[in-house]
């Protein structure tokens, strides 16, 4: 008599394609909240350290930040502009402080300058020559605005927090700085220019302020920070300064 092979049903292997299935609905989004945990965890730690860094750059400098307004000839060639774009000065602050980006390879890579979700700013067509100092999150001391190098309109107006210069003066419990948030008035698209996404909008993000605690606080609590022909930054967080 021979031995006739044990092997699966068609029914049961039916069953066990479906509970496999079952249990993938059931982790998969537990595995993407714990990695975007991960991200953030690991954003905060980044933009702390900015915080330690400006801390030892005040203790150095009269308790200023570094400068980021208008070039000045010889002194700051490159003016900051934008929210993300960095004077020369800014950016020898983080070679000196925090890292350096010497090459396109080097700004690919996770490091202290970019939150680890945000990946537009990096790319290579993005100050190509890494003279714009372009980094992945916004900052915010020495705005100036209405210049033909820096066409930001804030709102509200006239607070002067974006325009302080020290720290521990006016408007100290404002923050300094943040994740990116901003909206492509182009292409109608928050994709590709936000940090820490959830349903194609930003979850929100981690903002830095000047005692150096990070607080992560969630989009629908972040006023609208300031816009330029093509853009809207969102970095206004509701507290009272």
């Amino acid at each position: 008599m021979f031995n006739r092979s044990k092997a699966f049903t068609l029914v049961e292997l039916l069953v066990v394609i479906g509970i496999i299935a079952l249990l993938v609905a059931i982790l998969l989004p537990a595995l993407s909240k714990s990695r975007e945990q991960a991200i953030r965890i690991q954003c905060a730690s980044n933009i702390r350290q900015w915080g330690q860094a400006f801390a030892a750059y005040g203790n150095e400098n009269k308790g200023s930040f570094p400068y980021n307004g208008p070039a000045i000839p010889i002194v700051c060639p490159v003016g900051g502009k934008g929210m993300s774009w960095t004077s020369s000065i800014v950016q020898d602050f983080y070679a000196d402080y925090l890292l350096a980006n010497h090459n396109l390879s080097a700004r690919e890579k996770n490091n202290v300058l970019f939150c680890p979700s945000q990946t537009w700013h990096r790319e290579a067509a993005n100050d190509a020559t890494l003279t714009g100092g372009l980094i992945g999150y916004f900052y915010m001391p020495h705005r100036i605005a209405g210049t033909p190098s820096n066409p930001m309109v804030y709102t509200p107006a006239g607070n002067g927090w974006v325009e302080k210069k020290k720290l521990a003066q006016d408007n100290r419990m404002a923050p300094i700085m943040s994740d990116m948030q901003q909206y492509n008035t182009g292409d109608k698209s928050w994709n590709r220019y936000s940090s820490h996404f959830k349903n194609n909008t930003p979850a929100g993000g981690n903002f830095l302020f000047e005692d150096g605690h990070v607080k992560w606080y969630d989009f629908d609590t972040i006023q609208l920070g300031s816009t330029e022909p093509g853009w809207e930054c969102w970095y206004k967080v509701s507290l009272n300064w």
